[in-house]
């Protein structure tokens, strides 16, 4: 018996693997991965060097600059860095700046600042549009130089002026002393992780269900399944489905992995484990300095405690979807029956892989840490909750002895389903068939 277990287990996992999908999607992931995890080396490889200094050069007529360069310096300068900006006041007349951005189309901005009634007025000259964020900080540091030099004009008392731009000299007291200091790190880590564990575990199991349904339905529509059944046990039949499914999901799993370890690999090559993303507001962000935090803070030796849980977690899930669909896929005939029995499977996918999304926006909610212990959802939704510190280990084993109980009822009950279903060649009344056989 053993033997014939290991010879489906065998040719269902050789199957999988020899397909020109297989090979395809997995060459296309070795070739996207690293792209994504160099996508900025790319984008300037093929869009130019992002890299080159952008100037602001200053034709100043009212001599204001001093002025304003102490404005930038004091409360912009920040945001204009993560634009790579500089700012110079320039020797050169406006026309032969005009005459060189124009023949270079360059990203240079032009400042001619000019005697008006209103101390100064100014002309903002480039070749393209200037960026919203940036043209709206350039703008308020002029708003800010006017309003200090009026300020200065107007004969108040320099002892007062300075009261006025003096910096308020601000310390904050935190009165709860459980408050976690990585708490924002946590925040981050937790979007992260969204990428790089929520994301291909959701594929992942969407893979274990297509695959197990697919090849129980081409047995039974080429009457294949019953010559198999005279051979082996449905016990038999039904394990070797369920190992060769999940250790292909397993395979595919530590590809993913390898691609990414190669993606980081040539990022660290190429740039030097360096790089410059931008967020939402365009204020730089380096990467490294994000891993260097986490590696030297307490989500770090979180992270690898709760590692060995997270694989059993991850494995339980994977055994349980698998159970679950393969005894569902057992009562139908069709990949159109099919399609309908799929409905339940996804909609637990789907509401696990939500509540993980919005758990760190939503921190502390009882809706979702209870939904946490749910089987079928645990495997997403408790690693993400114990990474940003609403979970510990405790809730961890009491989701993983959950998950272990679903798999032995659904192995146990839904086996005598299987046992009925796979021999079962009646297309009506697809969810009677499945509670009358439950019920025998």
């Amino acid at each position: 018996m053993k033997t014939k277990f290991k010879y489906l287990t065998k040719e269902s996992i050789k199957k999988k693997i020899n397909t020109k999908w297989f090979k395809a999607v997995n060459i296309i992931l070795l070739i996207l991965i690293p792209c994504l995890a160099n996508l900025d080396s790319l984008i300037k490889f093929f869009g130019g060097d992002f890299s080159n200094e952008t100037k602001i050069h200053i034709i100043d007529e009212v001599g204001v600059y001093d002025e304003l360069s102490a404005t930038i310096d004091g409360s912009y300068m920040s945001l204009l860095e993560s634009y790579n900006l500089s700012i110079n006041k320039s020797e050169k007349a406006l026309e032969e700046l005009k005459k060189e951005i124009k023949e270079e189309k360059s990203p240079d901005i032009i400042l001619e600042i000019i005697p008006s009634e209103n101390i100064f007025d100014v002309q903002i000259i480039s070749y393209d549009y200037i960026d919203t964020v940036l043209y709206q900080t350039i703008t308020t540091a002029l708003d800010t130089t006017r309003s200090t030099i009026a300020l200065s004009e107007s004969g108040i008392d320099l002892e007062i002026l300075n009261k006025v731009y003096q910096n308020t000299d601000i310390s904050r007291i935190i009165l709860n002393e459980n408050l976690n200091e990585d708490e924002e790190l946590m925040l981050l880590v937790g979007s992260v992780l969204i990428i790089i564990f929520i994301v291909p575990f959701f594929f992942l199991i969407i893979m274990i269900v297509q695959m197990i349904g697919a090849e129980i339905n081409e047995e039974k529509t080429s009457k294949s399944m019953e010559i198999i059944i005279s051979s082996v046990s449905p016990e038999v039949h039904f394990a070797s489905k369920l190992v060769s499914a999940n250790a292909f999901a397993l395979l595919q799993g530590a590809l993913l992995i390898v691609y990414l370890i190669i993606g980081i690999l040539t990022r660290l090559f190429f740039s030097s484990g360096s790089g410059l993303g931008l967020n939402s507001l365009g204020q730089a962000m380096n990467i490294s300095e994000y891993i260097n935090a986490f590696l030297s803070s307490d989500i770090m030796i979180n992270v690898l405690y709760g590692l060995p849980f997270f694989i059993i977690l991850m494995i339980l899930s994977f055994m349980a979807y698998s159970l679950f669909i393969g005894v569902l896929a057992s009562m139908t005939t069709s990949m159109e029956d099919y399609q309908q029995i799929q409905t339940p499977v996804m909609l637990f996918l789907m509401v696990g892989y939500y509540l993980a999304i919005i758990a760190s926006v939503y921190e502390g909610a009882i809706f979702i840490k209870i939904a946490a212990y749910v089987p079928l959802i645990s495997g997403i939704l408790a690693p993400v909750l114990y990474t940003i510190g609403q979970f510990t280990i405790i809730d961890l084993i009491i989701a993983i002895i959950l998950l272990l109980a679903l798999c032995a009822a659904l192995y146990k009950y839904g086996l005598k389903i299987y046992k009925v279903g796979i021999l079962n060649y009646s297309s009506s009344k697809l969810w009677k068939k499945i509670f009358k056989s439950l019920k025998d």
